[in-house]
């Protein structure tokens, strides 16, 4: 069966190609799925699309959001032809997909039917916020200050203000302050000097400092800012080579006695283990109520677009970040 995926090819260089699926002979864990909607993962994405991040080649094939309906599938897949499931795989409108146990390796989960699945796209982010959340030791009244309000941090901020937290959104960009203000982030902020904004706000420092950012200047303010005995969570990914005097930044570490958290979404459990039921399955089942209940992602969404729009798409998102929040693919008509 034919498949168009998206491919990018080069810096800021993409565009839809197509390909031969194999539907024959699939194996216990393997299925054949349709796809309706991906969202692209603006950081991740971006990194590639526009070589941000070192250590790999073009052609690469972006993506890992995906919504649609199984046609066809082996015997192990909890799932029934004809419904629908989230995918961990590229932007493509047919993929052959398999069931692995590695969080970061392939996926095939079933969705409740009554789960809007332009919002499901939005699942795997929503899964890097909550493992992040629940990485730190929160308390009612906690001040949390959440660096880069774009998808992630967004949704990282609503969790925490649900958990009874005060929390600051921080950003450079107007657009993305009112986006939070807008999905119930009322305080969010687009101060140039973020650490000196917190510390004359925040005089006795904050409890939880988060950077979705990944950047190493901003994880720096973010130790500045927390207070003795503080917490900061590395949500971001780190990609770009940053210069500075370390000492600083490890005597803030070694002095105010704080705790530096990563949280590299690999490191939760896919299922339960004795002494533990936080895992990625629990985790999701969680995603699915609040963006069901809870979180209205499609306020995040600045349009829903056909593929072959995909060059400027990664363009506006890189580019036009004032105009451009979050784009899903439409592959309804393919």
């Amino acid at each position: 069966m034919k498949s168009s995926f998206v491919e990018l090819t080069g810096i800021g260089e993409s565009h839809v190609n197509c390909e031969e699926i194999d539907t024959n002979d699939l194996k216990e864990n393997e299925a054949i799925i349709k796809a309706e909607y991906s969202m692209i993962s603006a950081g991740t994405e971006l990194s590639r699309a526009f070589a941000l991040k070192q250590g790999f080649k073009y052609p690469v094939r972006p993506g890992y959001c995906m919504v649609g309906r199984i046609i066809s599938k082996g015997k192990e897949i909890d799932a029934e032809i004809g419904e629908r499931v989230f995918v961990n795989a590229p932007h493509a409108s047919l993929v052959r997909w398999k069931n692995g146990n590695d969080v970061q390796g392939p996926m095939i989960i079933r969705l409740p039917e009554d789960l809007d699945p332009i919002r499901a796209t939005a699942i795997n982010l929503l899964l890097v916020a909550i493992q992040g959340v629940n990485l730190t030791e929160v308390k009612l009244g906690y001040r949390v200050a959440v660096f880069g309000l774009g998808n992630i941090g967004i949704l990282t901020a609503l969790l925490y203000k649900k958990m009874g937290c005060e929390v600051v959104g921080l950003d450079i960009v107007e657009n993305r302050c009112e986006l939070a203000k807008v999905m119930g982030v009322e305080h969010a902020v687009s101060e140039k000097d973020q650490l000196e904004y917190l510390k004359e706000t925040y005089p006795d420092g904050i409890d939880i400092c988060v950077d979705v950012t990944g950047l190493a200047n901003v994880i720096v303010d973010a130790v500045a800012a927390v207070r003795n005995y503080g917490q900061v969570l590395l949500l971001g990914s780190p990609r770009q080579s940053y210069e500075t005097d370390l000492m600083p930044f490890l005597s803030n570490i070694h002095m105010k006695d704080i705790k530096v958290i990563g949280a590299f979404n690999k490191t939760v459990n896919v299922t339960p283990v004795p002494g533990s039921n936080d895992s990625m399955l629990r985790n999701f089942q969680i995603a699915c109520d609040l963006l069901k209940n809870d979180i209205d992602v499609t306020k995040m969404i600045t349009r829903i677009i056909d593929p072959n729009e995909c060059q400027q798409a990664y363009y506006d998102l890189m580019y036009n970040k004032n105009q451009t929040n979050s784009i899903v693919f439409d592959w309804t008509n393919y």
